[in-house]
């Protein structure tokens, strides 16, 4: 066959491919041809600007309010302009495309590197409360032992949970939530356990209180409904997990959940809350994004930002999926939250297809196989890989066993 398909157009993995047989500038050269993007402008550009595009090659049309521009990055770095506005423009488009072609490779917390580089990081959940819907840990003995339990089955994070936020359950009281969980962040902290520790709050003094205790990062699921958590995270050197909401936390409220556009919405909500938060004094390596799966959704919402997953990747920051074992999928099949971790698993999936490099999870030894099978996948973490001759559990065999390297 004279003639082959490359299953990739990014320019690393055309280096990986060709080797030394492939410059690197040449692989880049490829790589900006070959790999288009349809951008989205609320906007519509200067009437000179499109034609200059258009002369590049892209294609542009209009579609109600937005533009809609197809186009490479080696036609937008080829376009011509004539001021500044128009070359503010441009750098915005190619620094779009920078974004959607990048992933961030590392979190800062405390002093603790998360690396994010070749494999999703498995964020392990530790629910203290009473009321939560699913795995709940009664004692701090039982908190230590299930966060051991999930470090050695693969987990870099240990999310500690106090607060249920279902409809369904009141809202405990600041001291109420302290209660639950600074004991159990310190006991943790002083445990020596090699995870950094995540607590779920959207209370500025619940915060100060466990980045005291030792934690390294904020999970607040109401999108900074309080300013004051990011002063606090940023005050402790701390990282920072926003999420996206529509309505208020404890409450439901369907007919409410409405959405033009759910992914423009939360990348909107997202990019103001990260600006916020930056602007407050926290680190831009110490800050991930949440879509927020069901807070403020239907099924259908939460569908189809699974679909569109990979637009988050925009924003410029590592991308938590929180999808285990979540309501949303147990309406869908009629299962109980128990029942449901083959459709967490492949929500798990899908998003680290698109671009999700944490994912918060009950299921910690089933997920990080899933992350470590993807991972392996690409040729650089294919070619560390040391692999035993046989697979556990198979008759033995008169030849010598050892390991080898692909």
């Amino acid at each position: 066959m004279r003639v082959r398909f490359l299953a990739t157009s990014e320019a690393g993995a055309l280096l990986e491919r060709f080797g030394p047989r492939l410059a690197q500038n040449d692989a880049e050269a490829l790589s900006a041809v070959a790999q288009a993007y349809i951008l989205v402008l609320e906007q519509p550009p200067p009437i000179a600007f499109s034609s200059a595009l258009r002369a590049s090659g892209a294609t542009i049309v209009e579609a109600g309010d937005a533009t809609l521009i197809a186009a490479s990055r080696a036609m937008f770095e080829q376009v011509t302009v004539a001021n500044a506005a128009e070359r503010g423009l441009r750098d915005e488009l190619l620094e779009a495309i920078r974004l959607a072609e990048s992933r961030p490779s590392a979190l800062h917390l405390r002093g603790r590197h998360i690396d994010l580089d070749d494999e999703a990081a498995i964020m392990g959940i530790i629910n203290v409360t009473p009321d939560s819907f699913y795995d709940r840990v009664a004692s701090i003995d039982g908190a230590i032992k299930k966060a051991k339990a999930m470090v050695s089955d693969g987990a870099k994070l240990i999310d500690v949970g106090g607060q249920s936020y279902a409809h369904w359950n009141a809202r405990v009281t600041a001291e109420e939530e302290k209660a639950r969980v600074v004991s159990v962040v310190a006991a943790i902290a002083g445990a020596g356990i090699d995870a950094a520790i995540s607590v779920d709050t959207f209370r500025a003094s619940v915060a100060t209180a466990v980045l005291d205790a030792g934690a390294h990062l904020i999970n607040d699921c109401s999108g900074l409904s309080d300013p004051a958590v990011a002063e606090v995270v940023a005050a402790h050197g701390a990282g920072l997990v926003i999420m996206h909401i529509k309505g208020t936390l404890n409450e439901r409220d369907p007919n409410a959940y409405r959405y033009d556009d759910v992914l423009a919405e939360i990348t909107d909500f997202l990019h103001q809350k990260t600006q916020r938060a930056l602007a407050l004094g926290v680190a831009h390596d110490a800050i991930v994004v949440d879509p927020g799966l069901e807070f403020g959704k239907e099924p259908a919402s939460d569908l189809e930002i699974l679909e569109r997953f990979g637009e988050l990747r925009a924003l410029g920051y590592p991308i938590l999926l929180a999808a285990s074992r979540k309501s949303f999928m147990g309406r869908i099949f009629g299962r109980a939250a128990g029942e449901l971790l083959v459709p967490s698993l492949g929500a798990a999936a899908l998003g680290i297809f698109a671009g999700a490099r944490l994912l918060r999870v009950h299921d910690v030894p089933e997920t990080v196989q899933l992350a470590r099978m993807l991972a392996l996948t690409t040729p650089r973490v294919r070619r560390s890989l040391s692999i035993p001759d046989q697979m556990p559990g198979t008759p033995a065999t008169t030849e010598t066993r050892g390991a080898k390297t692909l």
